[in-house]
């Protein structure tokens, strides 16, 4: 793949997002922030509507405490709710696909969005999956690449950018562009990395954290406030998970698995057993922790931990 370098390829004024989801719905607002019209669509009907409404409440707050400094509805106006597939794709410059971690789901979207806009720019924003998975069902994988975007974008203003193997020079500066016209940290990731920079980082904390407690080392809790503690902030790995979704962690961790060559590589049965429950974490009010008010968030939260220890009589 060429080095990324000033971008000499046509910008990108229009751009599709596929999935309105938590991620997806913050995407789109972030393109629209940057001045572009941005079609919105899912294939559950009125989600994208939802959508709408959802970053209304979420974004309210962000703004009035000067994270961002937009104007909200001018923002919302310019991300149009698509009735079909072929509606949101068509003629746009970027399709930016954001559903579930699932290889066959992706695989036959891509599908789809290459008949119907077979000279868009395509990007997967799937945090485990390369887009090389994707490369032999779209007409130009030059035009193929992942990026990752990351949820809270006001908070974690990043994303990471990388080919697909046979991702042209010119499509890797076009999106480093792109990317830094959001307002984000672009990092490229140099060749393929499986879970990109943060996640691959990420995905081992995950699978250790969950191992110790599989293993019946500690709990969650106990976990969470020594990490916490030892790195000085407010939260631990399985705080984390439920934030993200458990059933979305099990997705990624499951992927990981898949092409694992560790043989203590294995599903966590802690995790599944909550994911086959229906306790996804903060999204059900029950995970790891209990929400609305968790463990984590009391006050003098992790140094509890030295207190209730107790001292020698």
């Amino acid at each position: 793949m060429a080095d990324v370098s000033e971008s000499t390829g046509p910008p990108i004024t229009t751009v599709a997002v596929i999935g309105a989801g938590t991620l997806g719905a913050q995407i789109a607002a972030m393109a629209a922030a940057s001045g572009r019209t941005v079609r919105l669509y899912d294939v559950a009907h009125g989600a994208a509507e939802a959508a709408l409404n959802r970053l209304r409440l979420l974004l309210q707050p962000v703004i009035a405490r000067g994270d961002l400094d937009w104007e909200l509805e001018s923002v919302l106006a310019r991300i149009l709710p698509a009735a079909s597939l072929g509606e949101a794709v068509g003629g746009v410059d970027l399709v930016i696909e954001a559903v579930r971690e699932d290889l066959p789901t992706k695989r036959a979207l891509f599908a789809e969005i290459a008949l119907l806009n077979p000279n868009s720019l395509l990007a997967t924003n799937s945090s485990s999956l390369p887009s090389s998975t994707l490369a032999d069902i779209v007409p130009d994988p030059g035009k193929l690449v992942n990026l990752h975007f990351f949820s809270e974008f006001w908070s974690r203003s990043c994303v990471e950018l990388m080919g697909c193997g046979q991702t042209t020079g010119e499509t890797m500066s076009v999106l480093a562009d792109f990317g830094r016209s959001l307002g984000l940290y672009t990092a490229v990731v140099r060749g393929e990395s499986k879970g990109f920079i943060i996640n691959r980082v990420w995905r081992a904390v995950k699978r250790e954290a969950l191992a110790v407690v599989d293993g019946g080392h500690a709990d969650p809790e106990e976990v969470d406030r020594l990490w916490a503690f030892f790195w000085g902030i407010d939260y631990g790995p399985f705080a984390m998970m439920d934030h993200v979704g458990l059933n979305v962690v099990a997705d990624i961790e499951d992927s990981y698995i898949a092409v694992s060559q560790d043989p203590t590589d294995r599903p966590s049965a802690a995790l599944h057993a909550l994911v086959s429950a229906g306790h996804l974490g903060e999204k059900t009010g029950s995970g790891f922790y209990e929400y609305p008010n968790p463990a984590f968030r009391a006050t003098g939260w992790p140094r509890q931990m030295e207190r209730s220890a107790g001292k020698p009589e």
